[in-house]
């Protein structure tokens, strides 16, 4: 095979990779509503720990970390159920750039 069709087969190749990329970072998004991410805020969680209670009748709250940054889910925040059975949340920066705003929390049925 000739250099030039090498070259053919790579082009196509990485275009078949990225187009696969594509359509699952899509279907990620597919089943997340509107009405929480706009299709851009939402993100499986990636990391999660809990704040410690500054009084003995204070719960401690759960803290989580997905790829657009770290919050704080109050313990009395609607929880809906995940599609996949991961969890998600949905954040935006916070007002003038502090901090992150949640918006939505996703968690596997039963959880």
């Amino acid at each position: 095979m000739s250099r030039k069709g090498y070259n053919n087969l790579t082009v196509a190749f990485l275009f078949i990779i990225s187009m696969l990329i594509l359509v699952s970072l899509a279907k990620a998004h597919e089943w997340y509503p509107m009405d929480c991410c706009s299709g851009l805020d939402c993100a499986p969680v990636e990391n999660t720990s809990k704040t410690t209670p500054s009084s003995p009748n204070e719960l401690p709250q759960m803290v989580v970390t997905t790829k657009h940054g770290t919050v704080i889910i109050p313990n009395d925040f609607p929880i809906r159920e995940s599609k996949d059975n991961r969890f998600h949340v949905c954040m935006r920066p916070g007002v003038q750039g502090f901090g992150m705003r949640l918006i939505c929390v996703f968690a596997p049925p039963g959880t």
